[in-house]
């Protein structure tokens, strides 16, 4: 009886409901076949044996195995059928094309996206060699996916089309639909939102019109819409309705990936509404639901710091900031991390492969060269990893002497841009000074003597008006006096410190309203003195140039921190246009004194946000 006959419907049926089964028959038939020595049943039986390892998770294994399917692949040119004729070229390549595509997919389940380009890339030669159309599609949709993860969005973009014309050839709508959905992500992730909508669009019209479909289609679909319209269209009335529905359909659909997704989209709705409490609950229930995905998890921090700031949860604002900050950090050491796992996989495997060698071929002579080349190759692969770990180290160091010097040139400017805050500090303070006590006194002299000289004087009721009107000068210089002096150095910052004096220069102003949330305990006189002036500037600007109804002065004080926020519903403007002007550039440069950050978001005709972020020293 012939083994494939045999062994492989066992594989097959076991391969859903009982892995290990299956797993049991393959390895008995990769035994069988090397006994009886059939490289075609060797290389089946290897790669049903790398798919059984495969569905254990165990992918070291399920590698091993698909490189010896590929081994007996090789063998395949020269070893005839079962009816004595050679094997054909076109067979043996169809042979490895499979082998190659399962190893790129054993490769993407891993998450090592360089190595499961090669693979496809290597299925996808042989495809093209042969003109095979359909599984040239699959190869182009799958090579997209890898740049798509990989950030490579023009390399995405010119496969997704290549999918989407040879789609159009062989006329299977369910590739040229997926192509347009992948076509309408990647506008979406580089923010061309009008192709985006005009390629999304059309894979709704076919994957709504097809309900045979997968469910899971029809809901990344929905909710690509409701992003699009709320990103790039501003129109939060119509993305609710479209994640709304892409709701209203996972709830028969076991997708908890995608539910999030559809969730943080609502929390992104509320928050842009005003609706803190809602967008807080919407978040949690996004979390709840996965939390796997680094990039939506990171949003969904981020939602949730801002709604628990504008709630008064200070505490529980710092506790998201401080996770998304922690997974920012896990999720930039990813790759370097994995390639280090992928060497030592890679000389684990090597180190097998030789094992089993020995062991299998210690008695024959003639496979002696084998077992030395199997042997040197293990030394060498290791001789490659330890010059990449050299190499890697000798780029990290020099990058390290690098970023030193750049801190250095940093420290500097900072220590200048210092030094003029100071000076600047001081000149305020003697102005201050030498305008309350000499000129102030000289005006309160000039007023008593004005006094003295009415009482000896006589004048008539035209003298009495203008007496009377040039003391009324004299008070009103006084005052003003005093209130510049106050401006320059306020009595109220220096005697009560940060929150209070900007309560009370924000209690002046009618359209402005003023809240800080967080700890009272009060910060270096510099960085209260510094703060001050910026928020000043700030809510000064916003009176004078966007014709804000009302303008929000936010601090919040954390353990280590300081974030304040001014907010303004005026006319907007465009950062590009403004980011170099001498207003936010003398603001950027006192925050940089501070090692602080500076961001504007801010959209013509949408209002401004700036935000300002310090390092506390107490």
């Amino acid at each position: 009886m012939n083994i494939l006959t045999f062994f492989t419907p066992q594989v097959w049926g076991y391969s859903e409901i009982n892995n290990e089964k299956s797993k049991d028959y393959a390895l008995k038939g990769v035994r069988l076949s090397e006994q009886l020595d059939n490289r075609k049943a060797l290389t089946d039986f290897n790669g049903l044996l790398a798919m059984c390892y495969n569905g254990n998770s165990q992918y070291d294994s399920a590698l091993f195995h698909y490189n010896k399917a590929l081994e007996a692949a090789a063998s395949l040119k020269t070893a005839k059928n079962s009816r004595g004729e050679p094997y054909t070229e076109n067979y043996i390549d169809d042979v490895y094309s499979s082998i190659y595509g399962n190893m790129g997919n054993l490769f993407k389940i891993q998450g090592k996206h360089h190595e499961a380009l090669e693979y496809y890339q290597k299925a996808l030669t042989i495809f093209e060699k042969w003109d095979w159309k359909e599984s040239q599609t699959i190869a182009y949709k799958s090579i997209g996916e890898m740049y798509m993860v990989m950030n490579n969005y023009a390399q995405a973009e010119t496969n997704f089309h290549k999918l989407d014309s040879l789609a159009h050839i062989t006329g299977v709508s369910l590739h040229i639909a997926y192509a347009k959905l992948q076509l309408g992500h990647l506008y979406l992730k580089t923010h061309d939102y009008e192709k985006a909508l005009q390629n999304v669009e059309t894979a709704y019209e076919y994957f709504f019109s097809h309900p045979e479909e997968e469910g899971e289609y029809r809901a990344v679909i929905l909710n690509y819409l409701s992003e699009i319209y709320l990103e790039g269209y501003g129109d939060d009335s119509r993305a609710e309705k479209y994640v709304r529905e892409a709701l209203l359909l996972l709830e028969d659909l076991a997708i908890p990936r995608e539910q999030s997704v559809s969730l943080r989209i609502l929390s992104e709705i509320y928050l842009k509404r005003g609706q803190w409490r809602l967008a807080e609950e919407t978040a949690l229930s996004a979390l709840s639901a996965d939390a796997s995905e680094p990039a939506n998890t990171l949003a969904l921090y981020n939602i949730l710091a801002k709604a628990c700031a504008h709630l008064g949860k200070a505490s529980q604002a710092a506790e998201y900031i401080d996770k998304q900050q922690a997974l920012q950090s896990l999720w930039s050491n990813k790759n370097y991390q994995s390639a280090i796992r992928e060497m030592e996989v890679k000389y684990e495997t090597a180190k097998k492969e030789h094992e089993i060698a020995q062991q299998q071929h210690t008695i024959s002579r003639a496979n002696l060269h084998r077992r030395l080349l199997a042997t040197f190759a293990g030394v060498l692969l290791l001789g490659m990893a330890v010059l990449f770990l050299v190499w890697r180290w000798t780029v990290q160091k020099r990058r390290l002497a690098e970023h030193h010097i750049k801190e250095l040139k940093q420290q500097q400017q900072l220590v200048a841009v210092q030094a003029v805050l100071d000076g600047e500090i001081q000149e305020r303070i003697r102005i201050a000074r030498d305008l309350h006590d000499s000129l102030g006194s000289i005006l309160a002299g000039t007023k008593l003597n004005l006094q003295e000289m009415k009482k000896v004087s006589q004048m008539d009721i035209h003298g009495e008006e203008r007496y009377h009107a040039a003391l009324c000068l004299l008070d009103d210089s006084v005052c003003e006096i005093r209130r510049v002096a106050h401006h320059l150095m306020p009595e109220t910052l220096s005697l009560h410190g940060l929150k209070a004096a900007l309560g009370d220069f924000c209690d002046t102003l009618p359209r402005v309203k003023y809240a800080w949330y967080g700890s009272d305990a009060r910060l270096a006189g510099k960085q209260e003195e510094m703060l001050y002036r910026i928020t000043h500037e700030l809510v000064n600007n916003a009176l004078k140039h966007s014709g804000a109804e009302r303008i929000l002065v936010e601090l919040v004080r954390y353990d280590n921190t300081i974030t304040l926020t001014v907010t303004d519903n005026g006319i907007g403007f465009d950062p590009a246009s403004v980011s170099h002007g001498m207003g936010l550039t003398n603001i950027r440069n006192r925050v940089a004194a501070y090692n602080g950050s500076l961001m504007v978001d801010a959209k013509m005709g949408e209002g401004t946000e700036i935000n300002v972020e310090l390092r506390v020293e107490n």
